[in-house]
This record gives structure tokens, sequence and C-alpha cells, in this order.
């Protein structure tokens, strides 16, 4: 027998002869003060049970180790409340739209509000994601959320040191059957989707989208002085987005590369010419006085879809920037006007559509 004591942990290691073999049985006092027991037996030499004791044993040091350096004053910490912790925290740092998201997703996981968070398995979060599944959620959504509480509850083992284990780990989550990929328009169907489209409003958002590539927050947020007439020139410098308060309001373009000047087409410019007589201006000085910008891209996926194009407002802008590298813009430029990095444009665009093969194959004719 070995009487010994770490730092975190009183143990002793017994060896004896069972069944015509070496047992090894490690007793040991949990950070709760109470004596538990570990063992195994069948071992041909006392030597080959000393060296699996001892793997056992550091395992349970490193198991015990992290025990005691929680903090037992949360143990009892509900799901719902370290959410509202945690959140309290991220208000400081993060963006609305990112505060909202998280919400949205503890929202979602309600399910475990009751439970302590220090009892919570990964069989607690499986449920939940088979019960959203059997409601119809698609799994890109649960994927999506499954994220958000992961690093809620990274922040629970890492930062606060409630909990000894991330639950979110190895659970299942049923495939889409359809995956509708995002594609690009071409110019004769924008042409007809602008025609169809009788709503002034709706028509002027698609054709900033269609031919200067604004996602739609930033639409959204335009203002008249954001409109250079006698340059014909777009100035991105904000957009409409939810607050740190939850309300919407105007806020940070969503990176540092989103800063930047979009040159105006004359069809656009005259289209924004002619709805500014028509529509007086707001109070905001803003072009169009929608409250959410979910609810407005929601609206127009609705509306494109009643006149026949199963898209969002979003392949807009991706026709936008495949229009321009399909003619010729470097990637550096389009990233500009993009508002993306360049390593981000290539990573999505750099696809080859039939019309870019069709010119290459045209240019190869003529060259070789």
């Amino acid at each position: 027998m070995f009487d010994k004591r770490s730092d975190f942990m009183q143990y002793n290691i017994t060896y004896r002869k069972k069944d015509k073999g070496i047992q090894f049985i490690i007793s040991y006092k949990d950070r709760k003060g109470k004596w538990k027991q570990k063992s195994k037996q069948g071992f041909k030499k006392q030597s080959t049970a000393k060296l699996a004791a001892d793997k056992v044993l550091d395992e349970l040091k490193k198991d015990e180790k992290i025990q005691v350096e929680l903090d037992p004053q949360y143990e009892e910490l509900s799901f719902k409340d370290f959410a509202e912790i945690f959140l309290k925290h991220e208000e400081l740092y993060k963006e609305g739209n990112t505060l909202l998201s998280y919400r949205v997703a503890f929202r979602v996981f309600r399910d475990l509000n009751d439970m302590k968070i220090s009892k919570i398995k990964s069989i607690d979060i499986q449920k939940c994601v088979d019960a959203l599944t059997k409601k119809g959620l698609k799994s890109s959504s649960i994927k999506v959320y499954l994220v958000k509480i992961n690093i809620m509850f990274n922040a629970a083992l890492d930062k606060y040191k409630i909990i000894s284990k991330n639950p979110v780990v190895n659970i299942d989550v049923i495939k889409d059957k359809t995956i509708r990929e995002k594609r690009a328009l071409t110019k004769h169907e924008c042409d007809i989707l602008l025609s169809k489209i009788t709503n002034p409003k709706y028509y002027l958002i698609s054709l900033i989208s269609i031919k200067c590539g604004l996602r739609i927050g930033e639409t959204i947020g335009l203002t008249w002085d954001d409109i250079d007439e006698s340059n014909s020139i777009m100035n991105i410098t904000k957009q409409w987005k939810v607050l740190k308060n939850g309300t919407y309001g105007f806020g940070t373009l969503k990176s540092k590369n989103g800063k930047r000047q979009i040159p105006i087409p004359p069809s656009l410019m005259n289209s924004l010419k002619k709805y500014k007589q028509t529509f007086p201006r707001n109070i905001n000085n803003r072009l169009f006085n929608s409250a959410k910008v979910p609810s407005i891209s929601l609206a127009l996926s609705r509306y494109y879809k009643k006149i026949g194009f199963n898209i969002s407002v979003h392949e807009l802008r991706h026709t936008y920037a495949t229009t321009l590298i399909s003619n010729g813009v470097d990637f550096k430029t389009a990233a500009k006007l993009l508002g993306h990095d360049v390593k981000q444009t290539l990573e999505i665009y750099s696809h080859v559509n039939n019309d870019m093969l069709d010119n290459a194959k045209k240019i190869i004719f003529q060259i070789l």
C-alpha cells in the first residue's frame, strides 16, 4: 500500500493477488472529502499493474484538479441565469446583431433554462436538437444556434470555471435534404425581375442591390447626403442595424473594409432622383423608412417569389459581384467595391461560370 497526498488529492494504491492475477485498487478522497475507489484486475505482473494504475491515477488527478478549480458558489447556477450573466458581459464588447443572435439561440434552447449549468450533459443538448428537428427547423439554423451556446459553455468552462466539460460535443444534426445554392442572375433575368416590381420602395432597393451591390443593412441605412449626385458616387459610411440596447438605428459597418465609395450608374441615378421627388424625406433623411432589416429582407424574398423569382435580396448583391468579375474587373477592385478584403472575395467569387468559360474560349482561339 502506498499512501500519498498531492496538492489537490489524497489517495493510496493497493496491489493484491486475485483470480490468478494482480489487481490494483486506488482509494482517493474527492473535493467534497468523500473516499472513492477505482480498481482493475487481471494483470500477470505487478509492474504491468503499476503502469496501468499510474495511468488511471493521472486521469483522476487531472479530473479532480479541474473540479478543485471550479468555483463552488456557482454550482447551483441555472442555464438561464448564466446566459443572463454571459450576455451582460458581452454587451460591453459585442455589436447588437451578435447579441441578438445569442438571445435567439438561448431562447431556442429554453428547455435547458431550469437545469443547473454544471449538470447539463451532451444528451440534454441532443434532446433539444432532436425536438427542434421534429418541429421542422432547418439544420443550418440549428447549427448556428449550437455555435452560439457552444461559445457560452466555453466561457463557463475556461473563463468562469463553472463547469468541467463543455457538453456541446458529438451532437448529431440531420443534414438538410434540399440546399438551395446562392446564384447570380443574368442581365436578362435582372431586367425581367425589375420590370415585374410595382412597389416603388422594393424596386429601388432591388435596383441598388443590382447596380451597387450593397448589403441590405447598408441599403436601408442610406441617407440622401450619402448620394453625391454631381459625381455619381454613393458613400457607404454606416448601416441600419440592431444596437446594443436592442433597438434599430444607425451603426458601424460590418468591417473596416465596409467604408467605401461606389459609382452610381446613370440608370440608377435617374431612379434615385425620381424617387426623391416623389417621396417626402423622413426625419432621419433616410431613403427607406424601414424599421427592421430582417423584416424587409423577408418581405422582399416573399415578393420576389410572388413574381416568379425564388431568390433573396442578398443574391442581387451576389449578382453585382459576379457581373463585375465576369466582365474583367480585377479581384482587388471588386473587393473594394463590395466592402470585402481580397481573400474573402477570392474565396466567394473565384468560381468560373459559363460566360467566363466562353470568353476564355474565344481568347484562347484568338491567341493560340
